[in-house]
């Protein structure tokens, strides 16, 4: 270790340039090959212990089998995307037309690396699942600041679409090599320079949200149209009485009974409903509710549940909700309204199921309720069309009906439940 610390520049240069030579042996990389030799460290003429102790562990680094093999497979990657030879370069068109400079191009790629970083953090805070309707205007975000950075490489994307997506997720899943994170953290260390910050659980989300939406969404408005205000509120005040009356019926015993909801008890699908009302509430007010996973019932069920019902009934009638729009889409707040009808209705065929009691629930607005369900879920989830920090949906399969109301598998497709807002982390 003393040698090591002792070696000159030129020693550690040598050492550098034959551990890059080697790993990259028979790739014609020239570029990716230049930027590995160019950060060559150099170590201070009166080296921190930190320093000398970041050489000694990148010297034994370089001659890691894995480290050789993950540049290898990063260089073999830039010499399958470069741009053809005939192609010059030195500049390239930025989104105005104007040459953008080789140097200016690494800045924004840098820059877009770091907007990915920030928003997968930010998404992983705000709960949202990779695979929710509320992940798509992110992965929108990030292939929309992307694609000007990839002016430069062989066949580059145009727009937005399944193949710049693909395209995007290969360079994430290529670049999550930790043995060279490791690496270039090292080289930093050595040099005195910033450490880039660590974005592992932000590319992993990233990653998993390119997975999960290969395509850009296409909204079909053909939901928001046959809606009618009165007729919604009308099936809201049925399904609640309904409804209420079952959740009056369950005694504190009741609340730890299984349901047709896998992994939900009864305690947690109450949560759930009464969390359906009161979100309702705050979409009216112009702000939506991130609380999902906290406890909306308290002590007492029963007045949880009524309370919420009679403020949402409130909200509906009181703040013109049912004649307003919502969200970047502008979605109706009386389809917004039928949504919660869907899910107070399914949900309460989950609690009849459970409680052994009858599952014939509103029948006068059951056939109505199901055909609005299969026209707001052809479209798009309310996560999407309102709030985009919304947990993801999940699916509840369901068997048989509940006052006329069949269960196609595709037939509701709603939120995870309290015991559910961190499903499918994808790693």
């Amino acid at each position: 270790m003393t040698e090591l610390a002792r070696l000159s520049d030129r020693e550690r240069r040598r050492i550098i340039t034959e551990f890059v030579d080697d790993a990259l042996d028979g790739v014609h990389a020239p570029a990716y090959r230049s930027g590995l030799l160019a950060a060559v460290p150099d170590l201070p003429d009166d080296p921190t212990p930190e320093q000398i102790g970041a050489w000694i562990e990148l010297a034994a680094l370089v001659r890691a089998p894995e480290l050789r093999a993950a540049l290898r497979r990063l260089a073999e990657y830039s010499a399958r995307t470069a741009p053809a030879p005939e192609r010059p370069p030195a500049a390239e068109p930025d989104a105005d037309g104007e040459e953008r400079p080789a140097a200016a191009q690494e800045q924004a790629a840098v820059r877009v690396a770091e907007l990915m970083r920030v928003r997968g953090e930010a998404a992983l805070a705000a709960g949202i699942a990779p695979d929710s309707p509320a992940a798509e205007p992110v992965v929108a975000e990030l292939v929309a600041a992307w694609i000007p950075t990839q002016t430069g490489t062989a066949d580059p994307p145009a727009e937005d679409g399944p193949q710049a997506r693909a395209r995007l997720l290969e360079q994430l899943e290529t670049a999550a090599e930790p043995a060279v994170e490791r690496y270039w953290r090292l080289l930093c260390a050595v040099t005195g320079r910033p450490a880039p910050p660590a974005w592992g659980p932000a590319g992993t989300w990233t990653a998993a949200a390119l997975r999960a939406h290969p395509g850009p969404y296409q909204l079909d408005r053909s939901a928001f149209e046959a809606t009618d205000p009165d007729r919604v509120l009308h099936a809201y005040a049925q399904v609640v009485r309904d409804v209420g009356a079952l959740v009056a019926a369950v005694s504190p015993e009741d609340l730890a009974l299984p349901t047709p909801c896998a992994g939900w008890s009864v305690r947690q699908l109450l949560d759930h409903m009464v969390w359906e009302n009161l979100m309702a509430v705050s979409i009216a007010e112009g702000a939506p509710r991130d609380d999902l996973a906290a406890d909306h019932l308290g002590d007492d069920h029963r007045a949880a549940f009524e309370d919420s019902a009679r403020a949402a009934l409130a909200a509906f009638t009181g703040s013109g909700m049912l004649h307003r729009t919502y969200g970047p889409y502008e979605a109706p707040g009386a389809m917004l309204v039928q949504q919660v009808v869907v899910e107070l209705l399914a949900h309460g065929w989950d609690l009849a199921r459970a409680m052994g009691a009858p599952t014939g629930l509103a029948p006068e607005v059951a056939e109505e309720t199901l055909v609005a369900a299969r026209r707001i879920y052809g479209a798009a989830h309310r996560g999407r069309l309102v709030r985009p920090g919304a947990a993801g949906p999940a699916r509840c399969e369901r068997h048989g009906p509940a006052g006329g109301l069949p269960r196609p598998r595709s037939g509701l497709t709603r939120r995870a439940g309290p015991a559910r807002t961190a499903r499918k982390r994808a790693g």
